[in-house]
């Protein structure tokens, strides 16, 4: 018995510490850190859920589950397939950012759904539930860079870092179950730096390419 809550407890340790770590980067003062730290860690998650899911979920499984399914983005031309694409995208990057005005403890509420929208994304693409019926998608770096999915919820990413500082309400101390959130700042108090401001363009202008890119293989497939 003493071995066994020994062991627990040592196991407890490392995966506190190992939070800490992930915490501490992905919360980092240089918001380039931010990025890459978060990135790295949503593509882990990613490939884990995508691989972890391949033999465990019926085809379709997850269809209709997702927003972007009842999206109505089929058109006749690629432009106006473009602007209702990046327009839902966009409407998901504003919940991102005003995720963002809350924060449990100093983790941002909008790192919570880029990692939902991680996690659905991955398991909507393993049991070919996309709202154009494909099948199932095999995991393999071509098919990652072959689809617009992956660039989009890259660029999420990159808003989520970008606009960590536009905290107003924030739960100070665990348990975060328990904790209310607090109103702590107001949005005159917001401040952006170059980099941040940078990081957003980047982050939108990827939106936008991913965007067309996706209405341009729409077109493609049911043209």
């Amino acid at each position: 018995m003493t071995g066994d809550r020994n062991s627990r407890t040592k196991k407890q340790r490392q995966s506190n510490r190992l939070s800490r770590t992930l915490g501490r980067y992905v919360n980092h003062e240089n918001v380039f850190v931010r990025a890459i730290s978060l990135w790295g860690f949503c593509a882990v998650v990613f490939s884990l859920v995508w691989v972890g899911s391949y033999h465990l979920l019926p085809e379709g499984l997850l269809r209709g589950t997702s927003l972007a399914y009842f999206a109505p983005v089929e058109t006749d031309e690629t432009e106006t397939t473009f602007l209702r694409i990046f327009g839902w995208n966009i409407g998901s990057a504003i919940i991102i950012v005003v995720a963002n005005t809350f924060r449990s403890v100093n983790t941002p509420m909008g790192y919570l759904v880029v990692l939902v929208s991680i996690v659905n994304g991955a398991l909507v693409w393993r049991t070919g539930s996309l709202a154009l019926a494909a099948g199932r998608i095999e995991p393999s770096i071509a098919t990652v860079l072959g689809r617009s999915g992956v660039f989009e919820l890259s660029a999420f990413v990159l808003v989520a870092v970008a606009t960590r500082e536009v905290m107003l309400w924030q739960q100070r101390s665990p348990p975060r179950w328990r904790e209310d959130f607090e109103r702590v700042r107001s949005p005159k108090d917001w401040e952006f730096s170059l980099n941040e401001l940078l990081v957003l363009v980047v982050g939108i202008t990827l939106l936008a390419a991913a965007s067309y890119r996706e209405a341009a293989q729409i077109i493609d497939l049911v043209g």
